[in-house]
């Protein structure tokens, strides 16, 4: 039987006290054959709640996995920052994130192995996603943060499987408050990266009045993320253009 490839998890978490450990746990759950996580890098962003004392309390009580979790701190604030933090600590062949308020289903990186053999091809593989409400949220809270209805392409770092060899080639997420995995997303296009979304609904969203992209600034950064996008396309062209 072939040897499981090794996989580093990063999750990023910024006043996650109420999430983290559920995702961990998702993580550490993972079932098959095709993949084993070696790594869970827990990058702690500026928490002012419990988010520490969860995390390590976690650390302590899981004996069997305490040696593959790992905690640290990234005091620049953003996503983006803590992602990159845990990516390069990352020892695992493969790399994946998850943010601290989502969750894998027990088969995530079992069926991504299994479509990358049918598509080796392929440098970025995503799956379905589902939304499901924070239990927290009351019914009335629900109408005002509703749901998807149906299970979608989920596009995002916490679907996403990829070898560490690409990441470093695509290079960091860009540091903007928002929207820096979509500039990122668009960076690999442009440099011809393939990508897959396995059929699979394999990972849950969770909906909660402090979601990232539902706060009051959330759209702010999104023009930071575009114009760093143009600029990579920019200099690209120009470096090219020196070398022609």
């Amino acid at each position: 039987m072939p040897q499981p490839f090794s996989v580093s998890v990063v999750i990023p978490v910024h006043n996650g006290e109420s999430f983290v450990g559920a995702a961990i746990e998702s993580v550490l759950s993972q079932v098959g054959n095709a993949a084993i996580v070696n790594q869970v890098i827990v990058v702690e962003n500026n928490s002012t709640d419990s988010t520490l004392h969860v995390v390590s309390e976690l650390i302590r009580t899981r004996h069997r996995d305490r040696n593959r979790v790992v905690l640290i701190s990234e005091a620049r604030p953003n996503a983006a920052n803590a992602r990159n933090a845990g990516a390069r600590l990352a020892t695992g062949e493969w790399l994946a994130f998850l943010d601290a308020d989502d969750l894998w289903l027990p088969e995530k990186l079992q069926r991504q192995m299994e479509a990358r053999k049918l598509h080796p091809e392929v440098e970025l593989l995503f799956t379905l996603g589902e939304e499901f409400h924070s239990e927290e949220v009351s019914g009335e809270q629900q109408a005002m943060l509703p749901c998807r209805p149906e299970p979608y392409p989920m596009l995002t770092p916490s679907s996403l499987l990829l070898k560490r060899e690409v990441f470093a080639k695509v290079g960091n997420l860009p540091d903007v408050p928002t929207g820096e995995f979509f500039a990122w997303y668009g960076w690999a296009r442009e440099l011809g990266v393939k990508d897959y979304v396995v059929p699979e609904v394999l990972v849950r969203r969770r909906i909660h009045a402090h979601n990232t992209t539902r706060g009051g600034g959330a759209m702010a950064g999104y023009p930071l993320a575009a114009k760093w996008l143009l600029d990579q396309r920019r200099n690209a062209k120009a470096t090219a253009g020196a070398t022609a």
